[in-house]
């Protein structure tokens, strides 16, 4: 453990007073900042892990919800907050690695305003279709995806949900066409409705529609089959190579961390996530706790910008 410590610790920046901070950290409440609205899996994964995160670190964790511009509000505010380490973010990972080239002014920079902390866990999409849309099976999707348009629906411009119906068009040649929604439940309407044709979404947000069986499950986005649909395989293993893409969530905090509150608040998370209730509970959210240090959350954060970067320059799309 010393040695992990201590790798982690070189692979960040240093403060001389962050250090001298450090020294009896925590020695007050630790604020964790989610930038979605109460009620939502970010926000109900953010609380979970609160509690053995608190019991690890022997201190308060105080949840606060900082909703809006798809995370940009929290992630400008976490930039210009104190490194004194009582202020983390919990962060979808299209907070860092979209929202940066698709808004002209996200108001943070990821690579010098923030520092990461440690990734929580991985959460799969799933590409679905109406029960009664007469598609069974990927290659059946993707044969008329090729010979006639599609529509697909997202919960909004620059959403996941809409990067990877991009992907889908722009590498895999489909005939297919953006209709974005205020939020994914209105999306999950439309195709229930007939409106659109498919959709591509985070498990949770159509997990019920499927278990009733009005919506047909084809594939995953993730490498590897899933707790919460165990029967549905990977869809680059079904005909879309390299059709490969999980979200994540990570925790964040301002540039100037102490690394040794970094890697005091990372072996914390992980013995939470250890913790066998709170893997279980998290993986009812569609959330497969996978930790990981903050060396290896910077380098996945860097990879998959350049990756929707390239595919936001296809598509010539920004907010603005």
């Amino acid at each position: 453990m010393g040695g992990a410590l201590a790798g982690l610790a070189a692979a960040l920046p240093i403060s001389s007073h962050a250090d001298g901070a450090a020294a009896g950290w925590p020695q007050k409440p630790i604020d964790v900042v989610i930038p979605f609205a109460p009620g939502g899996p970010v926000d109900i994964a953010g609380r979970t892990v609160g509690v053995p995160l608190g019991q690890a670190l022997r201190q308060t964790i105080v949840v606060v919800n900082k909703a809006g511009a798809g995370g940009n509000i929290a992630a400008a505010a976490m930039a210009r907050a104190p490194a004194d380490g009582y202020e983390f973010m919990l962060v979808l990972d299209s907070i860092l690695t979209v929202n940066p080239t698709f808004y002209k002014d996200a108001g943070f920079k990821p690579q010098t305003d923030l520092s990461p902390v440690a990734q929580l866990g991985d959460l799969a999409s799933v590409l679905v279709v109406n029960e009664n849309a007469g598609i069974a099976t990927v290659d059946e999707f993707i044969k008329r995806a090729r010979s006639q348009r599609l529509t697909f629906g997202s919960g909004g411009n620059g959403t996941a949900g809409h990067l990877y119906g991009e992907w889908l068009k722009y590498d895999f040649g489909l005939k297919v066409e953006h209709v974005p929604y205020k939020g994914l439940a209105p999306a999950v309407q439309g195709l229930l409705a007939g409106d659109i044709d498919f959709i591509v979404a985070l498990i949770p947000g159509v997990l019920p529609q499927i278990r009733s069986g009005r919506l047909r499950a084809l594939g995953l986005t993730s490498t590897s089959r899933q707790t919460l649909l165990p029967d549905v395989k990977p869809l680059s293993s079904l005909g879309l190579v390299g059709f490969e893409g999980s979200s994540w969530l990570g925790v964040v905090g301002p540039r100037g961390l102490s690394a040794d509150v970094v890697a005091r608040f990372a072996v914390a998370l992980r013995t939470s996530l250890d913790d066998p209730a709170t893997a279980e509970r998290l993986r009812g959210l569609g959330i497969e706790p996978a930790f990981a240090d903050a060396a290896a959350l910077q380098a996945r954060i860097e990879r998959e910008s350049r990756m929707w970067a390239r595919l936001l320059d296809k598509m010539n799309a920004s907010a603005s």
